[in-house]
């Protein structure tokens, strides 16, 4: 039960999750959650002890992973004040203080906010678009969130890597045209993948996203998942997707 002292303010919305009657606090107009972090939140299995999520948005994958595993703990970085306190807001309001932790912090300065080796997983929707690509949005929020204005996809993963223990897992979903890019980053970095699964509208169309899990310091073999695709007609979600929010 979700506590109702959490103060909500003047454009803003309580949304339900769904799943295990969680709720997220969002703003009316600008950058809100997608079914992107809902696969995100998905794709790796648990248990986990700590977590850490890179770029904690609205904190939705965060309160999506503790619902799936209740004995996890997690850490979450968001850089920008607004969207850290309205993302703690909601951590309060699913009464959930005490396993997750949001840090109103720069990404980049990770080896300044915690120690090496600390999480055994970490997790991240980052900004699909490079600096000058795309249209960016003249709402601050969803221009951080879409675009990599103050945080690049290679410092992404090296600060992953550097909170990862060894044998610690990444896992992330980007453009899936940025596959090749991601894949050569993460070995970079002594992160090989080692699972992927591609994202597609419908059956029948090319792949939008990709999902990508990584070791750290662990050689093997790349698993190629079979394809996870979100609508059998339009409008209509697919029996995989179905079942995630049937699970709640």
């Amino acid at each position: 039960m979700y506590d109702e002292k959490v103060p909500i303010y003047a454009g803003e919305t309580v949304d339900d999750l769904i799943l295990g009657d969680m709720r997220i606090i969002q703003p009316e107009k600008g950058y809100r959650f997608s079914l992107d972090a809902v696969l995100l939140a998905h794709f790796p299995e648990p248990p986990w002890q700590h977590v850490i999520e890179l770029g904690a948005g609205s904190g939705v994958i965060s309160l999506l992973m503790a619902y799936r595993d209740p004995q996890a703990r997690f850490t979450s970085l968001e850089i920008q004040p607004a969207v850290a306190e309205r993302a703690a807001r909601s951590v309060a309001l699913n009464g959930i203080e005490d396993r997750i932790e949001i840090l109103n912090a720069d990404i980049r300065e990770a080896e300044n906010l915690l120690p090496t080796g600390e999480a055994e997983l970490v997790v991240s929707n980052p900004p699909f678009w490079r600096r000058g690509e795309g249209k960016v949005s003249t709402n601050p929020e969803e221009a951080l969130a879409r675009h990599e204005i103050s945080l690049t996809l290679n410092e992404l993963i090296q600060k992953g890597a550097y909170l990862l223990r060894p044998g610690g897992k990444m896992a992330i979903i980007h453009q899936s045209k940025r596959l090749d890019e991601a894949l050569e980053i993460f070995r970079r970095y002594n992160v090989p993948a080692r699972r992927i699964r591609t994202v597609h509208s419908f059956i029948n169309q090319p792949a939008r996203l990709v999902l990508i899990e990584a070791v750290k310091n662990r050689p093997g073999p790349l698993a190629v998942m079979p394809p996870l695709i979100i609508y059998t007609h339009p409008g209509l979600y697919s029996p995989e997707i179905k079942s995630i929010y049937a699970d709640g």
